[in-house]
């Protein structure tokens, strides 16, 4: 997190917006590590009398969330694994550990989006289609720009090399923001890719934009729907394939909308994949209900919701191809409904 840009981002404590008490403001409280004027560890502190929460940092990374105790009992193993194995060791403490561990799970997640956002793209590509069908129907003004759900960081970049003057990457994935806050720092992604089973091959992928974009990009550990800004502080934002992967998806598109300032824009693409482990059937848009007058239908549920939220429908795509590498030989395809809106 680049020490200039972290007071430009006038980044707010999710604790007291959930309590009531408002936009309180964060400010670096301790910076315990530096590199090339990034803050690499340190602490954020809220001001307010009633709450004087830190938040951490880590590897570049601020952790802002209203219940850390809460996000720590998933979350806190990524931060505290370590990153200097070889590749030899990995692969035995895989192989010893086997499937389903909490070591499996991290190293099938890293391969799937690291291969969807940094892999070749005549095997393995498809997101950065996406991104770049989402930046074509809107593309950033030199201004914040928010990237939510941003995994491994390439819609990060991409929204930063399209004109953001300022691209902020938000996710709750520690995993999934140390893959992007290194390949900011050193302009190389570096994850593990899957072949099968539990074997793994380590990959390293120049980063597109890294150089030009690096000062002006940041990833923020955070909740999408209790984001740590202020009401109108985005001129921009992604929400690519995060609405179906949250627990109230109406809620993150009313605070999508609190966030963007005044007829900004931002583009939401989902190929609403719902599943009751990630989002509750209730709060599903779409996906149920289909004797009911949309029936169903996840695009005209989220037509029909947005001026609810405060957005308004520009426009939109129904079928964009989004592909999922899973190992050698299985790939997931996505059709996914590309929507922009503006903020009423």
């Amino acid at each position: 997190m680049n020490r200039d840009y972290l007071a430009a981002l006038a980044l707010i404590c999710p604790t007291c917006r959930a309590a009531g008490r408002g936009d309180q403001p964060l400010a670096l409280a301790h910076a315990a590590l530096e590199d090339r004027g990034d803050i690499v560890e340190g602490a954020l502190q809220c001001a307010h009398p009633s709450c004087l929460r830190e938040h951490p940092i880590v590897d570049g990374i601020p952790i802002v969330v209203a219940d850390f105790a809460a996000w720590s009992r998933h979350q806190l193993d990524a931060v505290l694994r370590r990153r200097d194995l070889t590749p030899f060791t990995t692969s035995l403490l895989g192989d010893a550990a086997g499937p389903g561990t909490v070591l499996d799970d991290a190293r099938r997640n890293a391969s799937i989006y690291g291969a969807a956002h940094y892999g070749a793209a005549h095997d393995e590509g498809g997101f950065v289609d996406v991104v770049r069908a989402a930046l074509a129907l809107a593309p950033p003004p030199p201004a914040l720009a928010l990237d939510l759900g941003c995994s491994v960081g390439r819609g990060t970049f991409e929204l930063a090399a399209a004109g953001a003057e300022v691209a902020v990457g938000i996710d709750l994935d520690f995993a999934m923001l140390q893959i992007a806050a290194r390949a900011r720092a050193r302009g190389v992604a570096r994850y593990e890719r899957r072949r099968s089973g539990v074997v793994y091959e380590p990959r390293e992928t120049a980063v597109p934009h890294a150089a030009e974009t690096r000062a002006g990009t940041a990833f923020v550990c955070a909740d999408a729907t209790n984001l740590p800004f202020a009401a109108g502080r985005a001129a921009h934002a992604l929400a690519l394939n995060v609405v179906d992967c949250v627990p109230d998806p109406a809620k993150l598109l009313a605070e999508l909308a609190r966030v963007l300032a005044p007829a900004a824009s931002a583009v939401v693409a989902s190929p609403y994949d719902w599943t009751p482990t990630a989002t509750p059937v209730a709060a599903w848009l779409g996906g149920h209900s289909q004797r009911g007058e949309l029936a169903g239908a996840p695009e005209a549920n989220l037509r029909a919701a947005l001026p609810q939220l405060g957005l308004a429908l520009v426009s939109d795509h129904t079928n964009v191809p989004w592909r999922l590498r899973v190992h050698d030989r299985a790939t997931m395809e996505y059709s996914v409904h590309v929507v922009h809106v503006r903020r009423a």
